[in-house]
């Protein structure tokens, strides 16, 4: 068969994907991924045990909104770097700056705290398992993040695939906020981002194995 003969085979039953259907189909897979995240910590780890008094504390939205706005902003990435060539600068702008305020909150956190409860604001009680938790808690967000890329046309897998961990290390550590106890925004900056950055890592290394076409 000549090669003019397979292409215009290959052509003649292509079909217009509806407008929007990328977006549709993002949203339909992150929405059980998410409650599947949401169900880990639930029976998993447990929800906060004062949480009924910690959503008073301005610390506690700060701990939340900061995974949720990186998943938004991953969001964003990720319809991005689905299509051929797409590459998201200005998510990674918008997520440095959002890290930034973070750090200045924790900072001016720590300069209004007396000295003694330095520690408890670094460190807190779960330094150590915080990011581990995220890593797990991220699990089913990255599974239906790798079956929506396998459905698109990145071309960069493994950009592709870092943004995939990230934006499912976000969401476990949104899901994560509502069973953690600290309050600590120093907290937040070090060991939340770094689960988030270690699953980044995870989508890093994994990427050409599970997204290649």
């Amino acid at each position: 068969m000549k090669t003019d003969d397979l292409i215009n085979r290959l052509a003649s039953d292509l079909r217009p994907v509806p407008r929007g259907a990328l977006g549709r189909l993002l949203f339909f897979v992150l929405i059980p991924g998410l409650a599947l995240s949401a169900a880990m910590i639930l029976f998993g780890h447990g929800p906060r045990p004062d949480l009924a008094t910690a959503i008073h504390l301005p610390a506690f939205w700060v701990k939340s909104i900061y995974p949720l706005a990186l998943t938004v902003i991953g969001i964003t990435a990720l319809m991005v770097v689905a299509r051929p060539g797409g590459r998201p600068r200005k998510a990674g702008l918008a997520s440095l700056a959002l890290y930034l305020v973070l750090v200045a909150l924790g900072m001016w956190q720590l300069r209004v705290a007396p000295a003694e409860d330095y520690p408890r604001l670094i460190f807190g009680f779960s330094a150590w398992i915080c990011p581990f938790i995220i890593v797990a808690a991220a699990l089913p967000v990255f599974a239906v993040i790798v079956f929506f890329l396998r459905r698109s046309a990145p071309t960069n897998l493994p950009l592709a695939g870092l943004i995939a961990g990230l934006v499912a290390g976000s969401g476990g550590a949104w899901t994560y906020s509502w069973g953690c106890i600290e309050n600590g925004l120093p907290f937040v900056a070090l060991w939340y981002t770094l689960g988030i950055a270690l699953c980044g890592m995870l989508g890093l290394i994994f990427s050409r194995p599970l997204l290649r076409w």
